[in-house]
């Protein structure tokens, strides 16, 4: 009996797991390809995050009047820790890309995003953002398409950051990526700037051109 429970729980939980699909699964055909194999950024890609100076405030981006929810790509987080020791402060950092999504399901737009959290001992932070394009499948540098302010924590306990959106049906790019410029200072005075990007592209789901997609088999 004990056996026919144990085997019954397997089967269970088999098909629990066969219900779970990826968010993106139920894409449109011609973007299926790319969802299933997203591409690794390059490092000549993330050298694109620019440098500037820093203004206290708050990035106010609107979302588009016709965007009735919004789905998250790519999502990286990061801890970064004074002299690579929790003890001595940490603070974190996290990107991703935000497509805007109208009543009816259709991807329209997409944005970067930032966001940091001041942890013990991390006394500000100062956050900018930059979404990369890619024009083509094979494009393994990407260019600039637009970026954020550079906003400082100016004494919250969290920061958020965004580009403004561009419109997926008229953009030429087939990927988008984001890149993070970021300035710690912490309680002991000493100041810390690291950068990090996606560790993978996401697709322009509206774009068919077809440079977008993986050439054929030989």
């Amino acid at each position: 009996m004990r056996k026919t429970a144990v085997i019954g729980l397997i089967v269970l939980a088999l098909g629990a797991l066969a219900v779970i699909v990826p968010a993106k699964a139920a894409q449109k055909d011609n973007a299926d390809n790319r969802v299933l194999r997203p591409r690794l950024l390059t490092a000549q890609a993330r050298q694109l995050a620019p440098r500037v100076k820093t203004s206290s405030g708050v990035s106010v981006v609107p979302q588009a009047a016709t965007d009735a929810f919004v789905f998250n790509n790519s999502f990286v987080t990061q801890t970064f820790n004074h002299f690579g020791n929790p003890t001595l402060g940490s603070a974190v950092g996290e990107t991703w890309g935000e497509d805007g999504i109208t009543a009816d399901g259709i991807e329209q737009n997409t944005q970067g995003i930032a966001r940091a959290f001041l942890l013990p001992k991390a006394s500000r932070v100062s956050l900018k953002t930059t979404l990369i394009g890619f024009s083509s499948f094979d494009d393994q540098t990407g260019h600039i398409v637009t970026t954020s302010t550079t906003v400082n924590s100016a004494g919250k306990l969290t920061v958020r950051v965004a580009t403004p959106e561009i419109d997926l049906f008229t953009s030429p790019d087939c990927f988008f990526a984001t890149t993070v410029h970021m300035g710690i200072r912490w309680s002991d005075g000493r100041l810390s700037t690291v950068d990090f990007s996606m560790d993978f592209a996401y697709p322009n789901v509206q774009n068919t051109d077809p440079v977008c997609f993986p050439p054929p088999a030989p």
